[in-house]
């Protein structure tokens, strides 16, 4: 009976995770450690073609990448902004360049769950995606 409260638990814990980022090999890396951490990643380097999936699916958290070629990041929050509030997708942005905090709030403020500096450290990602999911 205890393998089965375990299992149980072991799968309520299990998160659906889009990660939207136009740089494959921080998508593979992200999504290998999530995928060992026990989460279920959908991986897109498109932002529009991760704007349908936000559209079309539930997910537990968004991995966002501000910066990317076409449409990028604050494309993604103004699409998201103008049909949803910004909360129900449980967003964490990531960039690489500085941003100022009067940007982060700016953020926080619409509704972004978090902002974290490129290179990432995983396990404040991890931390970040768990506080904000649960």
């Amino acid at each position: 009976m205890s393998k089965t409260l375990s299992k149980t638990k072991n799968q309520k814990s299990r998160l659906n995770i889009l990660i939207i980022d136009d740089n494959e090999q921080i998508t593979k890396l992200i999504s290998s450690f999530l995928d060992m951490s026990n989460h279920d990643c959908t991986v897109v380097n498109d932002g529009k073609e991760g704007l349908e999936l936000i559209k079309t699916n539930q997910f537990d958290s968004i991995i966002l990448d501000l910066a990317m070629p076409e449409f990028d990041g604050y494309e993604i929050i103004d699409a998201i902004q103008k049909e949803d509030p910004l909360q129900m997708h449980k967003i964490i942005i990531l960039t690489a360049s500085s941003i100022s905090i009067d940007i982060i709030q700016k953020f926080k403020n619409l509704g972004v769950s978090a902002c974290l500096q490129k290179p990432i450290d995983i396990d404040q990602l991890l931390s970040s995606i768990t506080d904000i999911a649960t």
